[in-house]
């Protein structure tokens, strides 16, 4: 059986496979200027700060910061990001890809 702890990680390593292909660099621009960023792709309308000064910023961070292959800061803002009333709903990858499938799958082969 899969740990609670285990659970969480494979959330993270199924929506970042979804979102950006592992890819930390990523950013995808928006038609509205926005952009969304890093290995989640966090969107600069409400997470993080580019070069617009009139978003909420709720990461309290760069979204440059969001592209460091150090990903504590990252996930620490995506955590954010699943806390709120929407949860993990946020991203359209996770409702598409990842939400009540059997991430198990995952780490098949791995011994855990």
């Amino acid at each position: 059986a899969v740990s609670a702890l285990w659970g969480r990680h494979l959330i993270r390593v199924c929506l970042a496979y979804f979102t950006s292909g592992f890819n930390t660099a990523a950013v995808d621009h928006e038609a509205d200027g926005s952009t969304n960023n890093g290995i989640f792709q966090i969107s600069s309308r409400k997470w993080c700060k580019n070069l617009s000064t009139d978003v909420p910023n709720w990461c309290q961070m760069y979204c440059s910061d969001l592209l460091n292959p150090n990903l504590k800061d990252t996930v620490i803002c995506a955590m954010k990001i699943a806390q709120q009333p929407q949860g993990l709903a946020s991203w359209e990858a996770w409702r598409h890809h990842c939400q009540g499938k059997d991430l198990k799958d995952w780490v098949d082969g791995c011994d855990l």
